[in-house]
């Protein structure tokens, strides 16, 4: 049985639901004083340095994301009309535990972590430039970027990991890098679950069901038309987005810790056992809740 399907088949009734927000709520607050142990955080580690300023921005992501739940059991169509945007972000904090994982998650060697970092960095600054011409403007940034851009590639192509990749890769990155779309990663999003240990079919199922619901589709903006609010097929759309941000939320709780293990909060015990289990849904795929 799907993840999905069996996360969402114990939704039945608005306490179902109300106890799936407890859960949610639980590991965010410990996110919360997660990110706020970091608050001054300085660390000659870069890997604690980036992975810190990522997780801050997953967790607003969580934060924002649960304002916009279901607060009462009144049945209006506002909670299903609120849906896109739920899903949107949960789709921003799917994508921000993905660059965590590549940037300060992945056990790599501090050659490649270095690489990483730097591509990373090349991304942006091709993105950055990117809009600037798109939008035709006249900006002195734009001279600056471009000499920064050109300092990052050269930098990157040097790099000592670049000349250990395969000749196949580092062919499409400099092919990439010419045409000016260097890419976030060296790997692929399968290759990185690999790393992550997260199922990659979960994976993509959990974000494209995000995506059908963020893009303005026929099936999206039809869909409060379609579910009739308090029915339990209403309820399990309401509690998607949650469910769906909640394994990423404390994969990145735990890695977080690690990074920072003098100053970071032990979660309560049934808090600790709740991220335990939205872990291990993502790294196996498919589970049944005992």
């Amino acid at each position: 049985m799907n993840n999905e399907l069996s996360m969402l088949e114990a939704i039945n009734t608005w306490g179902d639901y109300k106890a799936k927000v407890r859960e949610f709520d639980a590991v965010l607050e410990h996110g919360k004083a997660t990110s706020a142990a970091l608050a001054g955080f300085t660390s000659p580690s870069v890997q604690a340095r980036c992975g810190g300023l990522i997780y801050v921005k997953l967790v607003s992501h969580c934060v924002a994301l649960r304002s916009l739940a279901a607060q009462s059991g009144e049945r209006t169509v506002k909670d299903l009309l609120d849906m896109p945007s739920m899903s949107a972000l949960a789709r921003c904090a799917v994508e921000a535990h993905d660059a965590f994982e590549y940037i300060a998650g992945h056990d790599v060697t501090d050659s490649e972590r270095g690489f990483r970092i730097q591509l990373w960095e090349l991304h942006d600054a091709t993105r950055r430039l990117k809009m600037f011409g798109d939008m035709g403007a006249v900006d002195p940034r734009v001279d600056a970027i471009r000499a920064d851009l050109a300092r990052r590639q050269a930098a990157l192509e040097a790099h000592a990991f670049f000349a250990s990749l395969h000749a196949d890769l580092q062919a499409a990155l400099r092919q990439r890098m010419a045409k000016g779309d260097s890419p976030a990663f060296h790997l692929g999003q399968r290759q990185r679950c690999a790393l992550s240990g997260v199922n990659a079919d979960w994976h993509n199922a959990v974000t494209l069901q995000l995506s059908q619901q963020v893009h303005t589709l026929p099936s999206s903006v039809q869909l409060p038309l379609d579910v009739q609010p308090g029915t339990t097929e209403a309820l399990r759309l309401m509690a998607l987005p949650l469910l769906f941000t909640l394994p990423f939320l404390a994969r990145a709780t735990l890695s977080t810790a690690h990074l920072i293990p003098e100053r970071a909060p032990e979660p309560p015990s049934r808090t600790a056992r709740t991220m335990a289990w939205w872990r291990a849904l993502a790294e196996q795929g498919t589970q049944s809740r005992e």
